[in-house]
């Protein structure tokens, strides 16, 4: 008991002097850093002190070296090439993989009876028929709504698709 009072009490000695503040002294003359920054300040006037008299004069377009704007436009640009057909990678909910074209098409009709203003995507791969439903951009928005659909169709779920951008 001795022995461990003893050591957490070293312990709290050599914490507190660890954390005690240091006082930094300057050697010699040294003196303090200043720099005038006043002629890259920006200055405006006010509009409601200019008179009929003065003018205002136009503000000078600066460039900047490190201006970003340029590439992000050139960027932007490229990104719209890429999805001139508006699709990016988002969510679906699958409702049916099988080889029935006929019960595809009867899963179609039973997601319209649902909600009829759902999109639904009929795919064949071969060789199987897939039935999706909805466009969404991530995962929690199509989480919601496979809820309600899990009543009706049981076995569905949320797979990773190229959905339509909707503008």
């Amino acid at each position: 008991m001795k022995n461990s009072l003893n050591f957490i009490s070293v312990v709290c000695i050599i914490a507190l002097s660890s954390c005690a503040a240091m006082s930094q002294k300057h050697k010699g003359n040294v003196e303090p850093y200043y720099e005038d920054l006043s002629a890259a300040r920006p200055t405006f006037t006010n509009p409601d002190t200019i008179s009929a008299k003065q003018t205002v004069k136009n503000p000078v377009a600066t460039t900047f070296p490190n201006d970003l704007s340029k590439k992000a436009k050139l960027r932007s640009d490229s990104l719209a090439v890429i999805n001139k057909n508006n699709v990016v990678q988002g969510y679906r909910i699958l409702i049916y993989t099988g080889s029935s074209s006929e019960e595809a098409l009867n899963i179609r009709k039973q997601v319209y009876a649902v909600d009829s203003d759902m999109n639904v995507y009929t795919q064949y791969k071969q060789p199987s028929f897939r039935v999706k439903v909805g466009d969404f951009t991530d995962r929690v928005e199509a989480s919601y709504i496979l809820s309600d659909l899990k009543v009706h169709f049981p076995n569905s779920m949320i797979v990773p698709d190229q959905i339509n951008l909707i503008r």
